[in-house]
């Protein structure tokens, strides 16, 4: 059941930026008597760095990947995490100075390494993608780099639980997926300045009270340097990690889940007392455009998703014709149908990472669910990739009534591969 169709309302630039989102579920529930079960659910951690090669953080020794080299790091016990309980984490992982196009993948430790990518990249590159992956033997991660030397940076930002382990925490937060909408764009201003902060917020009208994260897609458009974002709840500290890491001159995307703040009647900065509110710190003048596909509650509202973390598996590749029968064209669309052996009527959305193989031409995918009557493509993007480049971006993607998405290209030709990491269900 999909319970939004259309988003409404204005954003307003300036020091706060707020929007209006029709609710996504009904009032909550009254209380049950029933026990609580967690699995499934979603806990945000204050972003916490977990991995820096530069420095030797997390790994054995400061050293960069080499070719066909796997680095393992512990995960659970670190960075506000349980020492057990956990099913999954959301990590943003960060490729700096790599010598030779390549890619990493990330994967429980202790498993086969899969058929499957988390982060593509050009030489030269600086960039992130957010990775969901499950935690391996002793609570760890590996992450394998194909070509090449690259050094990596890794922050956690938080978890899913993997059963009811963690019951006594209070129940985790539960995801509601809507359309993609555009919270903010700068464009139709002036670029960010450097070092600056802006608090955004996401009106759920009578939900608001249940807001707990929000699911956003920031992409850094023509940066005048190197730099980065980070987008956190603003109810602390700006932590010591990146959303967006970029060079100059590019156009830059990153999924995050940032856990959200009511704001304070008394807090100049942000919108109405009690709406769900992140900051973002830009740290060089660039312009910066944020999209949201979803939210996370506080467990309570009616059909929420729960999580369930799977080994990365491959669902499209148009070199070979598997999912889409070839490349997408200039302003094509194609469509993708979720296998049956990885969705019922329970599951329906998505999450992968989604790779845009050397374009002929700068281009921009974006995802949306597909055969709602109606639905026209969304004003956002998932995936900016530049001429020539191989790059990936993590999506949520809805599925619609008949367990399809929509991909569309907007300029040249590109090759495009997919491959899911998880999925959300009802409970």
């Amino acid at each position: 059941m999909r319970k939004l169709r259309a988003l409404l309302g204005a954003t307003v630039a300036g020091a706060c930026a707020v929007t209006l989102l029709p609710g996504v579920a009904a009032a909550a529930p009254p209380p049950s008597s029933t026990a609580v079960d967690v699995t499934g659910t979603y806990y945000p951690v204050t972003p916490t760095r977990l991995v820096d090669t530069r420095t030797g953080l997390g790994v054995p020794a400061a050293a960069k990947i080499g070719p066909g080299q796997t680095v393992e790091f512990q995960v659970a016990g670190r960075g506000g995490l349980p020492s057990a309980g956990v099913g999954a984490v959301v990590l943003n992982v960060t490729v700096t100075g790599p010598t030779a196009a390549s890619f990493v993948t990330a994967y429980p430790t202790g498993q086969a390494r899969p058929n499957a990518s988390s982060v593509n990249f050009p030489a030269g590159w600086l960039g992130s993608n957010n990775v969901t992956v499950k935690l391996g033997t002793g609570g760890k991660v590996s992450v394998y780099n194909r070509n090449g030397h690259t050094d990596l940076v890794v922050d956690v930002t938080g978890f899913y639980a993997a059963d009811n382990t963690l019951a006594a925490r209070g129940m985790g937060s539960r995801y509601h997926p809507h359309p993609p909408h555009r919270l903010y764009d700068s464009r139709v201003d002036t670029k960010r300045p450097a070092g600056s902060v802006l608090d955004l917020t996401m009106l759920h009208g009578g939900d608001n009270p249940h807001v707990r994260a929000l699911v956003v897609n920031v992409t850094v458009v023509d940066p005048e340097s190197a730099g980065f974002v980070t987008v956190w709840s603003g109810a602390a500290d700006q932590p010591a990690v990146s959303t967006v890491n970029f060079t100059a001159g590019t156009i830059t995307p990153n999924l995050a889940i940032v856990q959200t703040r009511p704001c304070d009647e008394d807090d100049f900065f942000c919108g109405p007392a009690g709406a769900p509110t992140f900051r973002l710190y830009t740290s060089t003048r660039a312009h910066v455009v944020v999209d949201t596909v979803g939210m996370f509650d506080d467990g309570t509202l009616l059909f929420g998703r729960r999580f369930q973390p799977m080994n990365p598996t491959r669902i499209v590749d148009s070199r070979i014709g598997q999912g889409l029968p070839a490349a997408l064209g200039p302003d094509s669309t194609g469509r993708v149908t979720a296998p049956a052996s990885m969705v019922g009527k329970d599951e329906d959305v998505l999450v992968l990472n989604a790779t845009a193989v050397a374009p002929t031409n700068n281009t921009v995918l974006t995802v949306w669910p597909a055969d709602y009557e109606g639905t026209v493509r969304p004003q956002a993007s998932n995936v900016n990739p530049a001429a020539g480049q191989t790059v990936s971006a993590a999506v949520f993607a809805e599925l619609g009534p008949y367990k399809r998405f929509n991909v569309h290209n907007n300029a040249g030709t590109t090759n495009v591969v997919m491959d899911v990491v998880g999925r959300f269900y009802w409970p």
